[in-house]
């Protein structure tokens, strides 16, 4: 294992206070931000709350955000003296002038708006905020500012880009991308036969929550057919884990937080407190829950290829630890797996987790997307993934995947038209992660916090990882 036997919490923060009366966070509003639960956090902390510029949501919902003026105020100069007279008016709006402040936090990451006379006008995700830090703010004095997104991850954590990264990992289940791989993955489905460990899981580039996600047998006659007819849209097929651990007869995964708080040196902590989330049918590989007639509930266990009005009576019916719904927190499982498994060692679990999130802070601090704008300047980004990583059996630790901005949100108060029956545990695992980052970055340590704590996360270490 390369990472350290002992666990290592961060002895301070990662940042220095700054004056409480020049606490401002910066987010994007409504759905193209993070959230009221952020802005509720943030309030409470003792933050102000500002627009970085202006913003206009249409009556479809579509956001169009004038960038240039954040552009301007990074430069400290006005729309016209940045760009020019003509440029400084777009769609009829004459750039407004905004004043950066001596310390600003900035939230805007990686959503979808539109930007005049950018992408042909269309809304699209996009980083465009983080980049513009990077062109814009170098004269910006270190330490004094700070944007929650380094610019490109999205693009590192494409499974298409991630996964070839990590295919001698043993964490990592073996993997194909197609359609370059195509050739490889036949050869590889037909050596393996009737094994066990011929199964497989196809998912799409980029998609979230499950979404196109299928599990064949290798000798489904289906699988060699995707594989062989693909229309050129690139893909990877994944080795699939048949024996998982299982709590109660259902499948898990847990959802852990990595904080990358920087590049040069790379420096990252993982929060201890995580979430669980499982399927909410009990498990099996039998073949009518695979291939044409894949059954996501028993496979999957993403919430929205759960929660469906078929499945609603498995969705809320009792189970084992959770109660009803699908998630417990990583304390929760810490107890089951001392009471039922003899051979669980939280130590060697957060081990595992450790050595894991070294490798992909690594790999994600190499990633020529990332790496393209160059050396950032020090302590001016940082980043929030959620790695998605399963137990088998032996209590061995798995990546399936890692995401860019996880869902940090208010949960639905209703599913399926039911009171949800996760809502105070999604809630308070949201909100304490959010007092746990900001705890961590420590810009707000001058002003007394009730919440939020250093002791929550483990720092990571990279001294055992070879080059």
């Amino acid at each position: 294992m390369a990472s350290s036997e002992k666990l290592q919490r961060p002895q301070q923060p990662i940042g220095k206070p700054w004056p409480v009366r020049e606490l401002v966070a910066f987010d994007l509003p409504e759905e193209a931000g993070w959230g009221q639960l952020l802005a509720d956090v943030l309030k409470a902390r003792g933050w102000q709350l500002r627009s970085p510029c202006r913003v206009v949501t249409d009556e479809k919902g579509y956001n169009t955000v004038n960038i240039k003026e954040f552009e301007a105020s990074l430069q400290g100069k006005t729309p016209e003296a940045a760009f020019g007279k003509k440029a400084a008016v777009e769609e009829g709006y004459r750039l407004q002038t905004v004043r950066l402040p001596k310390h600003a936090l900035w939230f805007m990451s990686w959503t979808a708006y539109r930007v005049p006379g950018r992408a042909g006008g269309k809304q699209i995700f996009r980083d465009d905020f983080p980049r513009a830090v990077v062109e814009h703010g170098t004269e910006l004095a270190p330490g004094d500012y700070r944007i929650c997104k380094f610019p490109g991850t999205e693009t590192a954590l494409y499974k298409t880009n991630f996964s070839p990264a990590f295919r001698d990992k043993p964490w990592y289940p073996t993997t194909f991308v197609l359609p370059k791989e195509a050739n490889d993955l036949l050869k590889e489905i037909r050596s393996l036969g009737g094994s066990k460990d011929n199964y497989w899981i196809a998912k799409p580039k980029n998609e979230y929550g499950g979404t196109g996600i299928r599990v064949y047998r290798g000798t489904d006659p289906d699988l060699a057919k995707i594989v062989r007819d693909n229309d050129g849209k690139r893909s990877v097929v994944q080795r699939y884990l048949p024996d998982p651990l299982l709590i109660g007869g259902y499948k898990f995964h847990m959802r852990i937080h990595l904080v990358i708080a920087s590049l040069d040196p790379l420096e990252a902590y993982v929060q201890e407190n995580g979430q669980c989330l499982f399927a909410t049918k009990p498990y099996t590989m039998a073949g009518k829950t695979l291939g044409s007639t894949f059954d996501p509930p028993v496979h999957v266990t993403n919430m929205t290829l759960n929660a469906t009005p078929e499945n609603k009576d498995n969705y809320f019916r009792e189970k084992p630890l959770l109660g009803r719904g699908q998630q417990c927190r990583m304390r929760e499982l810490h107890a089951y797996l001392a009471e039922h498994h003899p051979s669980f060692d939280k130590k060697e679990l957060w081990n595992q987790i450790l050595n894991v999130a070294a490798e992909t802070a690594r790999y994600i601090s190499r990633a020529p997307s990332v790496r393209q704008h160059g050396k950032l300047v020090p302590k001016r980004h940082f980043e929030t993934f959620g790695m998605d990583l399963m137990l088998d059996k032996n209590l061995k630790v798995y990546m399936c995947e890692t995401n860019t901005d996880p869902g940090l949100l208010y949960p639905s108060k209703e599913v399926l038209g039911e009171p949800n029956p996760d809502y105070n545990k999604e809630l308070t695992a949201c909100r304490e992660t959010w007092h746990d980052i900001l705890a961590l970055l420590g810009l707000d340590a001058g002003r007394a916090q009730a919440k939020g704590s250093l002791r929550n996360w483990y720092k990571v270490d990279f001294s055992g990882l070879s080059q």
